[in-house]
């Protein structure tokens, strides 16, 4: 019934179905059992249908983009992240001994804009999170 209603091939349908199941916490014979009555005019209950409407509208939405984390993109070079990681290192140990200093401030700030460029990450923990795990592997 549910390949009739909803084109799937059997597969698709029996993953559709237990998804389902679940997401109304019953048994995969109590809802298949459901959407069978459907055809001889009884309506399913209400939590077995929004669980089923779910199930469906998740299998049939695309998979989001990638993140550019895990698809493909340019690396640069190591010696530049490694270069790049060690200039971080150094003004954020000179920015902790003078937080005051503005020109310190800036040196940091500017050394955490590069790691994100470099690692095309677009925010700093994640950029410096790549960039040791890149000097490093």
């Amino acid at each position: 019934m549910l390949m009739a209603t909803t084109p799937a091939t059997a597969r698709e349908a029996e993953r559709i179905l237990s998804a389902a199941a679940v997401g109304a916490g019953l048994p995969e014979t109590a809802l298949a059992a459901a959407v069978l009555d459907t055809s001889r005019g009884k309506p399913v209950p209400a939590r077995p249908e929004r669980a089923l409407r779910q199930a469906v509208h998740t299998a049939r939405t695309p998979d989001p983009a990638p993140s550019s984390a895990s698809g493909p993109y340019l690396l640069p070079l190591r010696e530049d992240a490694e270069r790049a990681l060690g200039r971080f290192f150094e003004t954020r140990l000179r920015l902790t001994a003078a937080p005051a200093d503005p020109e310190t401030r800036r040196a940091f700030e500017d050394s955490l804009f590069t790691l994100c460029i470099l690692m095309a990450q677009p925010c700093a923990p994640e950029a410096l999170h790549e960039a040791v795990q890149y000097s490093e592997s």
